[in-house]
C-alpha cells in the first residue's frame, strides 16, 4: 500500500508539471500574426537610432536633420503628445519613419493591470492611425518593463534596445555624442530621446562620424528583418547581429 501511495505521487506530480508546461507554451506563443520588411541595405554595418517619449518641441529640429542626410529612424510616440503635435508625426511619417506606440501617458507595466495596459496602447494606436492613416505594429514599453505574460497579450512587436547614453541623466551634448560613437556596433539598437535639447545636436553629429566610419541608419524593422527573419508579437527584440537576431520573451 505505501509503495502504491509513492508510485500514486509520483504520477500525479507528473501530471502537474505537464499541465504547468502546457501552459507555459499557451502563454509564451506569439500571435500567428508576423512582420517581414526589405532590407536594401544588407551586408553592411548598420545600426538603427530610436526615438522615445516624442513628440515634442526638439522633434522637428531632429526631422530636418534627418532629411538632410537621407536617414531613416524609428519613433516610440506617446498618444498624449502626438495628440497635441498631429503634424510632427504627419511629417514624421511622411518622410519615411518608422511610427511606434509607447502607450498615452507612458505608464509603468510593472504597476499597471491587463485592461490598463491595453487602453492605454489602444488609444495611443488610434490616435495614431488617425494622424497617418496606418495602425502601429511595434511598441516600446516605457522604462523597458515588461513580462511575458503581459507581451504575449498584446497585438503589437515589442521593441527594446541593446545600447544607450542614457539621456535622460546624462544631459550632455559630448557625452551622448561620445557614447554613441564609441559604443557603435553592427545592429545595434540605440535609445535615445527627441525630447531634450542636448540629444538632437549630439546624434546628428555621432550620425556625421559613424556615417564616415562606414556605418549606414535604418529603420529598426528594417534592421532586424535584414537576414530574412520574420518577427512577431510576443517577442521582445533588442539586437540583430550578423547571422542572427536576440530576443528576449
Amino acid at each position: 500500500m505505501k509503495k502504491f501511495r509513492k508510485i500514486l505521487r509520483k504520477i500525479v506530480l507528473l501530471l502537474v508539471v505537464l499541465a504547468a508546461a502546457v501552459c507555459v507554451c499557451n502563454l509564451t506563443t506569439p500571435f500567428e500574426k508576423t512582420y517581414y520588411a526589405e532590407n536594401s541595405a544588407e551586408g553592411k554595418k548598420q545600426i538603427a537610432l530610436t526615438f522615445d517619449d516624442g513628440p515634442g518641441k526638439y522633434t522637428e529640429e531632429l526631422l530636418d536633420g534627418l532629411r538632410e542626410r537621407d536617414i531613416k529612424a524609428s519613433f516610440f510616440l506617446m498618444g498624449s503628445k502626438a495628440e497635441k503635435h498631429p503634424e510632427i508625426v504627419k511629417t514624421m511619417y511622411d518622410d519615411g519613419h518608422l511610427i511606434g506606440n509607447h502607450t498615452y501617458s507612458h505608464i509603468n507595466f510593472f504597476k499597471s493591470d491587463r485592461e490598463t495596459i491595453a487602453k492605454e496602447l489602444e488609444q495611443t494606436n488610434e490616435i495614431l492611425e488617425g494622424i497617418t492613416g496606418e495602425r502601429p505594429q511595434f511598441f516600446r514599453p516605457p522604462y523597458g518593463y515588461y513580462t511575458g505574460l503581459q507581451l504575449n497579450k498584446i497585438d503589437q512587436i515589442a521593441i527594446l534596445w541593446s545600447s544607450t547614453p542614457r539621456d535622460w541623466v546624462n544631459i550632455d551634448e559630448d557625452y551622448i555624442c561620445d557614447y554613441i560613437v564609441e559604443h557603435a556596433r553592427d545592429g545595434q539598437i540605440i535609445l535615445v530621446h527627441d525630447t531634450k535639447d542636448a540629444t538632437v545636436p549630439a546624434v546628428l553629429r555621432a550620425i556625421d562620424i559613424l556615417t564616415e566610419e562606414g556605418y549606414e541608419f535604418v529603420r529598426v524593422d528594417e534592421l532586424l528583418c535584414r537576414n530574412g527573419d520574420m518577427l512577431a508579437p510576443g517577442l521582445a527584440y533588442r539586437f540583430c547581429g550578423d547571422g542572427k537576431r536576440i530576443w528576449y520573451f
